[in-house]
C-alpha cells in the first residue's frame, strides 16, 4: 500500500519538476512565500500580504529576463513571436478556464448574496484581452486580482521587443541592456509619482507603467547572474545582500504602519519593496533550499492557486464566517482546486508546448 502510494506521488509532474537539477530551489521558496502571503491576505488576514505581488513581479522579471539574456549571450536571435506563444502556453489556458468557469460559479452561487461578483458579458472583454488594469470601475472583486496578470502579459510583449532592438542595433549589447533596465526602473518610479500628482484617479497601483520597475529589478538581477555570476557566490556579499534586503523590507513595513503619508503609501512603498526583494533574492539565489519540499510544492501550484483563491473567499465567509477555522478550510479547498487545474490544464498545455516548441526563443 505504502509502496503504491509512493509510486503515485513520485509519478506526479510536480515531483519530477522539483527534482530537476535546472530548477532553482531558492526561487521556489520565494514564490511559495509570495503566493501564501497573497492568499492569506485576501482572506483578510496578514496585513501587507498583498506585497507578495511585488515579489511575484521580481521573480517573473528574473526568470523571463534570464531566458532572453541567454539568447544574447549565445548570440542566438530572439524570436519575439515564439517567445510570446511559449509564454501563452503557460498563462492563457489556465487563465481563460478560470475566467469562464469562475464566471459560471459566481453566477450560480453569488447571484443573490454578491451579484457584483459576476462579470457581465458587456464587461468581460477587458478581462479577455488583458487590459483590466487600465479600466477601473466596475469592480468584480473575485476577478480583479488579474490586474497583475495584465501587467505581466504587457511585460511579455515589451521586454522581448527591447531585447530584439538591442540585439539588432547595438554593438555593446551588455552595456545597453544594463542602461535600458536602469531607465525602466527609474521610469516606473517616476510614473507612480506623476500618476499621484497629475492624474484624476491618483491610481499608482495597477497600471503596467506604474509597476514596471518591480519587473525590471528582476531583469536586472538576471543580468547580474548572467554577466557577473561570481558576485553572488561570495558568502560575505550574499549575506550582506540578503539581510540588507530583509532589514529594508521590515523597515518599510514598520514605517508604513506609522505614517499616513499618501506619497509614501502610493509611491515610495511599492518602489522600495521590489528593491528589497531584489536584494533578498540576489543574496539567496545560490543557496540550496531544496530541503523545503513542502514550500517548493506550494510554489509549483502557485499560478492556479493565485487564479482561483479569491472566488472562494465570499462563499466561505458567508457560510462559516471569518475566523481561523474558515481560514484553514479556505486554504485547503483553494489549494486542492489549484492542484486540480494545474494537472488538468496547465500541465497538459505545457506538455504540448514541449512537444511542438523548443525551449529556445
Amino acid at each position: 500500500m505504502l509502496r503504491h502510494l509512493r509510486k503515485r506521488v513520485e509519478s506526479l509532474k510536480s515531483v519530477q519538476v522539483l527534482l530537476s537539477k535546472d530548477r532553482n530551489s531558492s526561487i521556489d521558496v520565494f514564490r511559495a512565500v509570495a503566493i501564501l502571503s497573497v492568499v492569506i491576505f485576501h482572506f483578510n488576514y496578514l496585513p501587507f500580504g498583498n506585497l507578495g505581488v511585488d515579489l511575484f513581479f521580481v521573480i517573473s522579471g528574473l526568470l523571463i529576463g534570464g531566458i532572453l539574456v541567454k539568447n544574447i549571450q549565445q548570440e542566438r536571435p530572439v524570436n519575439f513571436f515564439k517567445f510570446f506563444i511559449m509564454r501563452g502556453f503557460k498563462i492563457w489556458p489556465s487563465y481563460y478556464v478560470f475566467i469562464f468557469l469562475g464566471s459560471l460559479l459566481s453566477l450560480l452561487f453569488y447571484s443573490s448574496i454578491a451579484p457584483d461578483q459576476t462579470i457581465p458579458l458587456w464587461d468581460i472583454k477587458r478581462y479577455l484581452f488583458f487590459y483590466q488594469n487600465y479600466t477601473g470601475l466596475p469592480f468584480h472583486w473575485s476577478f480583479d486580482h488579474v490586474w497583475s496578470l495584465c501587467v505581466e502579459e504587457h511585460f511579455y510583449i515589451l521586454l522581448p521587443i527591447m531585447f530584439v532592438i538591442i540585439q539588432r542595433f547595438f554593438l555593446d549589447k551588455k552595456k545597453f541592456l544594463f542602461i535600458s533596465v536602469y531607465c525602466i526602473i527609474g521610469a516606473g518610479i517616476l510614473f507612480k509619482f506623476l500618476a499621484l500628482e497629475y492624474t484624476r484617479s491618483k491610481d499608482t497601483y495597477s497600471a503596467t507603467h506604474n509597476r514596471i520597475d518591480a519587473l525590471a529589478w528582476g531583469v536586472l538581477l538576471s543580468l547580474i547572474i548572467a554577466y557577473y555570476p561570481d558576485q553572488l557566490r561570495t558568502t560575505k556579499k550574499v549575506l550582506i545582500l540578503f539581510f540588507s534586503g530583509l532589514v529594508l523590507f521590515i523597515a518599510s513595513i514598520v514605517f508604513a504602519t506609522q505614517t499616513s503619508s499618501v506619497l509614501y503609501h502610493k509611491v515610495f512603498l511599492h518602489s522600495i519593496i521590489p528593491f528589497s526583494f531584489f536584494l533578498m533574492i540576489g543574496g539567496a539565489y545560490n543557496t540550496d533550499l531544496s530541503k523545503f519540499k513542502y514550500l517548493r510544492i506550494v510554489a509549483y501550484y502557485s499560478y492556479n492557486w493565485y487564479l482561483w483563491h479569491p472566488i472562494f473567499v465570499i462563499g466561505i465567509t458567508f457560510l462559516i464566517g471569518n475566523n481561523f477555522l474558515s481560514l484553514m478550510i479556505y486554504l485547503v479547498i483553494t489549494f486542492l482546486v489549484a492542484v486540480l487545474f494545474t494537472i488538468l490544464i496547465e500541465e497538459h498545455f505545457l506538455s504540448l508546448r514541449k512537444k511542438y516548441l523548443s525551449n529556445e526563443t
